[in-house]
């Protein structure tokens, strides 16, 4: 038992180390062409899975060009959830009604700016689209697919 009590927290970290190297980091950027550098990311049920976007552009003014990430889930239509976020800029062009409708959103980004986050992929194989909230983006074609295979 004692041995037990001794080794517990050394069990611990090796479990935390396990999961974070487990982890895959998925690297994307947002540019002033209005699509993400990545468009489809292929991953398995449940792995976790690390989402990184920088946004790269040419207009310094946050309110002119900004871009974030926002996974929906399964069967949402995109095109919907953006026209209805249209009026929510305080809350990243995402309409507060729909917040149930986004497994995992990156922080709005200006120019140089950079977020990471953090997420378990859906169990439920499938297409999950990624849309960019900021108005106009996703019509332009800021969107992709994350395909759980």
């Amino acid at each position: 038992m004692k041995l037990l009590k001794k080794l517990a927290p050394v069990l611990l970290l090796l479990l935390l180390a396990t999961n974070t190297w487990a982890q895959r980091e998925i690297k994307i950027e947002g540019h002033d062409n209005l699509r993400f550098t990545v468009e489809t990311i292929k991953v398995s049920p449940g792995e976790q899975l690390k989402i990184t976007l920088t946004t790269v552009s040419n207009i310094d003014d946050k309110s002119m060009m900004a871009h974030n990430w926002v996974l929906l889930k399964k069967g949402t239509d995109g095109m919907n959830f953006v026209n209805k976020g249209l009026q929510h800029q305080d809350n990243d062009f995402i309409d507060p009604a729909l917040k149930g409708k986004v497994i995992a959103q990156t922080k709005m980004l200006g120019d140089g700016e950079t977020d990471s986050i953090v997420f378990n992929v859906p169990d439920e194989k499938g297409t999950y689209e990624y849309v960019c909230t900021f108005r106009a983006h996703y019509q332009a074609g800021m969107k992709g697919k994350l395909i759980v295979e």
